[in-house]
């Protein structure tokens, strides 16, 4: 037997081998990182078109019914609250409260004017077919993803910043 037959091919990886796999691993993560972003997107989509729809709702019933409505909104949720025969407001039972999905988040200019104040809803949708003028922002992690907004009069607009 000659020195070939007991020579050892090397143990472990080249350095190339290693760089080619970091390499692959980058782009895959950075795919996943790329596939979540659009998804995050489409939900804030969604959840701003819910809104949106929920407010005209609020305002065809409002109008058609005489009835005075209002969104309590809050940085993770929403809820319908309405005025009742003496004059408070009360959450609407035919409402139930929403809550966002994780990592979305509301911010409602102009801010309320006594933070902190659960006395009843920000924005009224009023009978008279007119509501309160408003900038709503849905964000992800803090970065603006859409905005709701609406001068009181006209329909509410979804614009992205």
């Amino acid at each position: 037997m000659g020195e070939a037959a007991f020579r050892r091919s090397p143990a472990g990886f080249t350095l190339l081998e290693v760089l080619v796999v970091i390499l692959l691993v980058s782009l895959m993560a950075g795919l996943v990182g790329l596939a979540q972003g659009g998804q995050d997107s489409r939900r804030a989509r969604h959840e701003a078109d819910r809104l949106r729809g929920l407010i005209g709702l609020l305002r065809d019933d409002a109008v058609s019914h005489q009835r005075q409505h209002g969104l309590r909104l809050d940085v993770d949720g929403y809820s319908v609250w309405r005025l009742d025969g003496t004059g408070r407001w009360r959450p609407d039972p035919a409402y139930r409260p929403q809550r966002l999905p994780d990592d979305l988040r509301l911010r409602l200019e102009p801010a309320p004017e006594r933070p902190g104040e659960q006395a009843g809803p920000q924005l009224l949708v009023l009978s008279s077919d007119e509501m309160t003028p408003f900038t709503l922002h849905l964000e992800f992690r803090g970065q603006p993803l859409l905005s709701l907004s609406s001068d009181g009069l006209e329909e509410v607009r979804l614009e992205q910043p």
